[in-house]
């Protein structure tokens, strides 16, 4: 009998060990990488053309974003515990947004596991939204009278007819798979598609100042500007030192009220009013450029069969690749800046200050750190429209 529960004891623990095992090569399986052969790839043997072809940022860059963007040493998923040095994390999520790849092809080509790739992906964009939404709203600190003042005249010398136009206002249509409920809420009955509806306001350097979504694509420009408490933004801190008033330009789907500007409309206008629209439309005309940029870097985003509202973090995904895009021009500085020839911030300008909650956003961006300055009267008034003013003067 004693010979008998030896050999089953014996046997127990034999099968113990090959479970151990089996889990062992699992763990393994998960960190190596089930289809690349000889496992994760090393990213720091990779050449800078790899780098920026597969991340749209080289090494270097990225390093220096892993600092400006005040990333944790360690990303780790709550519900999984898997877990990601920083770099690797930052990369995991601009290759995720690069380029539309299947996840089985990101475990062929990297090593990354598809549950782990996916889970991390999400992580790093939430950890990035919470710490830098702020700056997606409006930055006071950064955008003071004074830098404002500075970003008008590099407009003027473009050739607008107005000193006082700072930046650019347009809204776009990101458009996503057909969701299997509230499909008409997505719905945009100009363009026919499924969408998510975002506006933007763009200043001369390539920066977006300023970016308000996603909202349901059926809503009209308009109404997306009323609900992004833009107005409030304008009239706190759209103006120069000494108290005159800065504008916003438009496309003619904006009212030419408080202090945004769109052209003049109408089957009948004067020569000076086509004369001012044709001008003002060759400075509007990098706003367009902006949304271009963003797919072009991140077509990801523009791959609407894959883009699943009910599965994905569409609004999330499409709003890191705008702070991403603000990266992308302080370091590569493309066709904005050089069109208007003005220079971009630094990261360490850029990047800066503490999170803000969300409760406290709004009142955030209305602050004035930079101190208070004397605004005429009628600022905040409808009864005497400063656009309106604006053109006249103009004319």
């Amino acid at each position: 009998m004693a010979t008998t529960f030896l050999a089953s004891r014996i046997a127990f623990n034999r099968r113990l060990l090959e479970v151990l095992a089996e889990a062992d090569d699992l763990v393994e399986e998960q960190t190596a990488g089930r289809m690349r052969p000889g496992g994760r790839v090393r990213l720091e043997s990779l050449g800078d053309d790899v780098w920026l072809q597969q991340f749209r940022f080289t090494r270097s860059e990225i390093n220096q974003l892993v600092m400006h963007l005040d990333l944790p040493e360690s990303v780790r998923c709550p519900d999984s515990g898997a877990a990601e040095d920083r770099v690797t994390a930052l990369c995991m999520l601009l290759r995720r947004l690069a380029y539309p790849i299947r996840l089985v092809d990101v475990e062929l080509i990297f090593g990354w596991e598809r549950s782990r790739f996916s889970r991390i992906t999400r992580i790093m964009a939430l950890i990035l939204w919470h710490r830098w939404k702020h700056l997606l709203r409006f930055d006071p600190v950064r955008l003071s009278p004074e830098k404002l003042e500075t970003l008008a005249a590099f407009v003027a010398l473009k050739g607008a007819p107005l000193d006082v136009v700072v930046a650019f206002l347009d809204g776009t249509l990101r458009k996503n798979a057909r969701p299997v409920r509230n499909q008409r809420m997505v719905f945009n009955g100009w363009k026919r598609i499924h969408c998510l509806k975002y506006h933007l306001l763009l200043s001369p350097d390539g920066i977006a100042i300023h970016v308000y979504g996603p909202v349901e694509g059926r809503r009209h420009d308009e109404t997306v500007y009323k609900e992004s408490g833009l107005a409030n933004l304008l009239r706190t801190h759209f103006h120069t030192r000494d108290g005159r008033l800065l504008f916003i330009y438009g496309d003619s789907g904006y009212s030419c009220k408080g202090q945004v500007l769109s052209p003049y409309k109408g089957s009948v206008i004067t020569d000076e009013q086509r004369m001012w629209n044709n001008a003002m439309s060759k400075v509007r005309e990098p706003v367009e450029w902006i949304f271009g940029e963003v797919v072009k870097q991140f077509a990801f985003l523009d791959f609407s069969h894959n883009f699943k509202l009910l599965l994905q973090p569409c609004g999330l995904y499409y709003l890191i690749a705008i702070l991403f895009c603000n990266a992308h021009t302080i370091l590569h500085r493309p066709q904005t800046p050089q069109y208007f020839h003005c220079p971009p911030p630094t990261l360490t300008e850029y990047f800066h200050g503490e999170p803000v909650d969300d409760e406290e956003l709004d009142a955030w961006c209305m602050s004035t750190p930079w101190g208070e300055c004397e605004v005429p009267e009628g600022v905040t008034g409808d009864s005497e429209d400063p656009s309106q003013s604006a053109q006249q003067e103009m004319e």
